[in-house]
């Protein structure tokens, strides 16, 4: 069982590590979706964050400013133009991905803590299985935030209206890190509820193997002899 458990727990914990990283490099870098680089295109890269731009123009922009370079997505030289840069679908997938990434930092330190000694007694001592349960509810609220994500990000990226020409364009390889995260996520949240179920079942067969209290024993003791006189 010790073996078992420890199995369960490394691979919950490199899922953890692995699924933060990952998620943390899409969440930093500026290739979620970007042009075929064959292709002469007013568009290059955009992340959450950044975005590259090559003369693209505001549709129905009555100045028909063209903008160039690559620049930060809150940049005040998008000031004129952020609904179109950012629309709120857009804008919905940062927040999402800001929870995301806290999730998955918090899950991975939460997990760390339970390698030594003194951390593993102040926090997971009193009830084990319900921190890994909670570990588990973390990483596979995680999960489902990041298909939530994918599935929007996919089908909005398409829109002509936001970025030009889309079937010149694909999704990059931080959209793809995004996506790989989530599993696992996953696969780490269903790891760590089965290792949270089996420290469960092992308090509650410790439990039930518990000798009798001294005071239980008095108690019990008075009860038989209470019921003894009443029978007299």
């Amino acid at each position: 069982a010790k073996m078992a458990t420890q199995a369960f727990y490394r691979m919950g914990l490199v899922c953890s590590i692995v699924a933060f990283v990952m998620f943390f490099i899409a969440f930093a870098s500026p290739y979620w979706y970007k042009s075929w680089t064959r292709v002469h295109s007013s568009f290059g890269n955009i992340g959450l964050w950044h975005v590259c731009l090559y003369g693209w123009i505001m549709p129905r922009d009555p100045v028909m400013k063209s903008y160039v370079g690559c620049w930060w997505i809150h940049s005040s030289e998008f000031e004129l133009v952020a609904n179109e840069i950012m629309p709120a679908w857009f804008r919905i997938i940062q927040f999402l991905c800001v929870i995301t990434v806290l999730l998955n930092l918090v899950a991975m330190i939460l997990i760390l803590l339970y390698l030594t000694d003194e951390t593993r007694k102040r926090i997971y001592e009193k009830d084990t299985g319900r921190m890994f349960i909670i570990n588990a509810g973390l990483m596979l609220i995680s999960a489902f935030l990041v298909f939530l994500i994918s599935l929007i990000f996919a089908e909005m990226s398409n829109d002509g209206d936001w970025m030009p020409r889309p079937w010149m364009n694909y999704l990059s390889w931080s959209y793809g890190l995004c996506v790989v995260s989530g599993f696992f996520s996953a696969f780490g949240g269903m790891v760590l509820f089965v290792l949270g179920l089996i420290f469960k079942d092992k308090d509650r067969r410790e439990e039930e193997n518990l000798p009798e209290s001294a005071a239980d024993m008095r108690r019990r003791e008075a009860e038989r002899a209470k019921e003894k006189e009443e029978e007299a």
